[in-house]
Formats: structure tokens, sequence, C-alpha cells
């Protein structure tokens, strides 16, 4: 049976330990396998968060990457690594890989997939323009990256116009939004009330506008003293010691197990994303599938998920009297809060649901295949 008259069998490729790539591989994963043959190929150790997945239907190979960048690039170049990839191609035999998260091997790895072994390539990119601090050795190896693959699947429509401007084909482009985080809801628990409480979530960098929070903080909670900050997420705290003394500030300074963000996100009343760039965040829709009001600035594709005062509150990127209203609006508006993160909600799992995903990829898929079968 020709590749195109059936389902197509897709090799997924993640080899991030930990985190949300790796929550986006998985549940991109799980609902594949719903339409479509699916195989893995994952990073040793890696802290998979789909504890259902089915073993026999979802084959897994699995690739140990080493400890730390001399160690990671070592394992690049063992023939251990080359037998595991070879085996996983060969075994499964997939009509299309997908590479589903940026990581120092892509170029190596891609290469080999697409002009060695002749498979269709499929690259995810999730942030199209790098952020602040990203380190110049990987941005060279992302670029280089960036060359191999076939086809590209972005997450906004903004991330399309950037690469349409640098040269790609508008055509060898899917637009598919980030999906909500709903698992995390799975770790709830009813006895958990929200608490006059403000979240900011997620690992801390520059970009994500965290000093901007601080603040503005600093005057809100002194307008509203039952109120309290929490900062959850790691991350270098350095830069930001001199608000770190304020005693209406939670800090939980670490990566978050799915248990702590669900109480961390049950607890809050507002979750507030200052970021001054971004092409996307898995944070918003994670707020949006606890119904949280969400405050999140008008950076790269933010606004194709909050909409101003009906799914969150949409504010100028390193404003701090901006924020400082925002805040204030939700704090003293319970209806407002509760108002938004119902639309979220609903946002959430109309637009932003797993398995409508899913189907866009393997339509995707099965486009790349068809013009394959053409060129013939």
């Amino acid at each position: 049976m020709n590749s195109t008259d059936r389902n197509p069998k897709i090799l997924i490729i993640c080899m991030t330990r930990r985190g949300g790539l790796l929550q986006f591989s998985d549940c991109l994963v799980k609902n594949l396998a719903q339409l479509c043959p699916v195989a893995v190929v994952t990073a040793k150790n890696a802290e998979h968060s789909e504890a259902d997945w089915d073993q026999n239907t979802i084959a897994k190979f699995v690739l140990d990457m080493g400890e730390g960048k001399k160690g990671t690039f070592k394992k690049l170049f063992s023939l251990d690594t080359w037998k595991t990839l070879s085996r996983a191609l060969n075994e499964f035999k997939p009509d299309i890989v997908h590479i589903t998260a940026a990581q120092e091997w892509n170029p190596f790895i891609g290469f080999y997939i697409r002009f060695i072994r002749r498979k269709p390539l499929v690259y995810t990119i999730h942030d199209v323009t790098y952020h602040e601090g990203i380190p110049a050795y990987f941005q060279i190896t992302e670029s280089l990256f960036r060359k191999i693959p076939n086809d590209l699947i972005v997450l906004t429509q903004k991330g399309k116009e950037q690469l349409i401007q640098k040269g790609k084909k508008a055509d060898r482009i899917l637009v598919v939004p980030h999906g909500v985080y709903d698992f995390f809801t799975l770790y709830s628990k009813a006895e958990i009330e929200p608490q006059p409480q403000i979240l900011f979530f997620g690992r801390i960098e520059p970009y994500k506008g965290l000093e901007i929070l601080l603040k503005a903080a600093e005057k809100v909670l002194k307008e509203h003293p039952d109120w309290k900050l929490h900062v959850a997420g790691g991350g270098d705290l350095a830069p930001y010691q001199q608000y770190l003394s304020n005693p209406q500030l939670i800090v939980t300074n670490r990566f978050l197990s799915n248990e702590e963000v669900a109480f961390a996100m049950q607890q809050a009343s507002i979750v507030a994303l200052p970021y001054l760039s971004a092409s996307q965040s898995g944070v918003i829709p994670t707020a949006f599938a606890f119904r949280k009001a969400v405050i999140a600035t008008n950076v790269g594709g933010i606004p194709d998920m909050v909409k101003n005062m009906e799914t969150g509150i949409l504010i100028p990127p390193n404003n701090v009297p901006a924020l400082e209203k925002a805040l204030n609006l939700l704090i003293e508006s319970p209806e407002l809060r509760r108002r938004l993160g119902e639309n979220g909600y609903r946002f959430a799992h109309e637009e932003l649901g797993w398995g409508a995903i899913a189907k866009k990829h393997v339509a995707f898929y099965r486009n790349i295949l068809d013009r394959k079968k053409k060129e013939k």
C-alpha cells in the first residue's frame, strides 16, 4: 500500500528531558497516536508527563545524551547514538520524521535524516525570534538547522510571516496554536481554593519581564495588604535581589513538579506574564485550563490567545504603570476575574484542544506526502 493511501507513519524526535517542550511533544504524541502510527525518539531519563502512553502502539527509542554541554556533544559522536537513530528508522520505517523541539544535536540529526536517509523532515519552531539571553552557540546551531527541514510548523501567524520574510515558502509552513496543557488539572485537589495571590510562573529569564512585575507589585501590594505575589520557576534570581525582601512575596525558585504546578495555579487568582518579548507562551493556555484571569503583554503571538478584556488583559511591554493599572483592576473586580477566566477556559477548549491540533498535523503530513508523490 502506498504511504499516501494509508495513515502516515510519523517518527517524533524530542530530546529535551523535562519542561514545556517535552510536555508539548508528549501531548502531541498521545493525540497523534489516535490518528496514525507513531514512534518516539526520546532522551534517557526524560520526565514524560503522559504516563498513559500505550506502549503497545507507541514505540520508544531512547538516546543517552550525556550530562552537560561536553557530555552532550561527546554522546552526539558516539556510535551508540547513531545505532539507535538508525534502528528507529529501520524498524519503524516512518513516512515522515518530525523534530518537535530545539536542541543542539538537530543540525547533525536533521542532515542525516533528510540527506542521507532521504526522509521528509518537519520541524516545529516554538520561537521564531530568539529570546534575549539565548547563548550564541545555540543560535548558531538553530539557524543552521532551520535550513534543513522540508517543512516547518509555527505556533502563531506572526511567526509564519517572519519566516516568509526570511525566504521560506508559505505553503511549506503550517500555523498551529500552542495546545492547552489541561493534563495539569488532573493533579488538582478539590479542597484548594483560590487565594488573593498573583502568580508569575515559568523559568526565570530576562525577556519574561519579572523585574517589571516586581516593580509594579511593590506599589500594588502595598495598597492591597491581603494580596501576595508568587514567583514560581527555576532560573537566576540574582538580578532581582533588591525586591525579594518584600514580605508579600512568595518565591519557589526551582523546577516545579506537575502536582506543584497544579497547586500554584489553583491558589492563584491572577496570572501575570509581562514578557518583554515572546513568540508564544505555553503558560497562558495552562492558566486558561485553570480558569485564571491572565495579564500579558502585546508581543509576538501573545494576542492570538489573549484578547483584551475577553480572555485576559493585554498591556504594552515594559510598562510598569500599565501593569499596575491592570493588577488593580483585577484585584478590585472579582466578577471581571471570573468572566475572563471562564472566557479563557472556553477559548482553550474550543481552539487549543490537542485532538484538533493533531488532526491539523496529520493533514499537513498528508500534504507533504502528496507533494512528494507528485514530484517523483
